[in-house]
């Protein structure tokens, strides 16, 4: 996050997935947060170079936010 800005948003999972186009991921090493604010649900949300992919109950709602 050099541009200092905040790293976080939600999405809603289309199918059970959803990505994330974001230059401030930067690589799979990026420790992310997220949290199914739809239900107790299990998700994951994997972040790569440019992209964050989050899984989990179509329909669902995920917050999420780059942590380091």
């Amino acid at each position: 996050m050099s541009s200092g800005a905040t790293c976080a948003g939600r999405a809603t999972l289309n199918g059970g997935l959803a990505t994330v186009s974001d230059p401030c991921f930067t690589s799979s090493d990026n420790i992310v947060m997220c949290t199914d604010t739809t239900a107790p649900n299990a998700i994951r949300c994997s972040p790569s170079d440019g992209s964050l992919s989050i899984s989990g109950a179509p329909g669902d709602t995920i917050s999420w936010a780059r942590v380091r």
